[in-house]
C-alpha cells in the first residue's frame, strides 16, 4: 500500500491518532515507525507528539531505500526483485518500456526508456 506524504503538513505536530487518521494506516504501524527511527517531540509522553517534517522526512527515507538502481543495461526483474541483465534476444520494445527476460529466474524484466 503507498502512503501519501503530501496529506501531512510540515508545520504541524500529530498525535498517534491524528497521523493514523491522516495516512490510513493502523496505529500499530505509527508506533512500530516510531521503534524503526521516526522522531518524535521530547518530553511529550503522553500524547506522544511527532512534528510533520519529521514524518515527512521519514516516510522519504523508507521510498528512497526501497529503490533500485539500474545500470544503463540492467533492467528490474519482476519475479527476483533485483537488477539483472536481459537474456540475449529477448528484449522486445513496447510503448515507452522495454520488456526481456531474466538471465538468472528466466522472469519477466521491465524497463522504462
Amino acid at each position: 500500500m503507498k502512503i501519501n506524504s503530501q496529506k501531512i503538513y510540515t508545520h504541524r505536530s500529530y498525535t498517534i491518532k491524528e497521523l493514523s487518521d491522516a495516512l490510513s494506516v493502523d496505529e500499530k504501524t505509527c508506533f512500530r515507525w516510531i521503534e524503526e527511527g521516526m522522531k518524535t517531540i521530547p518530553g511529550c509522553k503522553k500524547p506522544i507528539l511527532i512534528k510533520g517534517r519529521d514524518i515527512k522526512k521519514f516516510l522519504n527515507n523508507r521510498k528512497m531505500k526501497k529503490k533500485i538502481k539500474l545500470n544503463r543495461s540492467q533492467f528490474l526483474c519482476l519475479t527476483c526483485k533485483k537488477a539483472s541483465y536481459a537474456k540475449r534476444g529477448s528484449i522486445r520494445v513496447v510503448g515507452k518500456k522495454k520488456l526481456a527476460l531474466c538471465r538468472v529466474c528466466n522472469g519477466k524484466m521491465s524497463r522504462i526508456i
